[in-house]
C-alpha cells in the first residue's frame, strides 16, 4: 500500500466543491477544505506507486475547479 497527500489549489470559492468531489474519487481516503497555501488536502491510499500518478491526473485533475495540485508521497506511515 502506498500513502500519499496531495495538497489542491482551487478556484476562488470552489474549495468545498471540490473537496466533496474529490473525496468521491477511488482510492481517496478523506479530503478537507483547509486554510492556508493550498484550499484542499486529500489523504491517498493506493496499490502502487504508479496508481497515485493515474489517480491525480486522470481523476484529481478532471474535477472542476481544481488549478493545480502537488503530491507528497509517504516514506514512512
Amino acid at each position: 500500500m502506498v500513502c500519499a497527500y496531495v495538497l489542491i489549489t482551487a478556484a476562488l470559492g470552489k474549495a468545498l466543491e471540490v473537496a466533496q468531489e474529490v473525496a468521491k474519487v477511488e482510492g481517496v481516503k478523506k479530503a478537507c477544505a483547509v486554510t492556508g497555501a493550498y484550499d484542499v488536502v486529500a489523504t491517498v491510499d493506493v496499490k502502487e506507486l504508479t496508481d497515485i500518478a493515474e489517480l491525480v491526473v486522470n481523476k484529481i485533475h478532471c474535477i472542476e475547479g481544481v488549478c493545480g495540485t502537488q503530491t507528497l508521497i509517504c516514506v514512512i506511515c
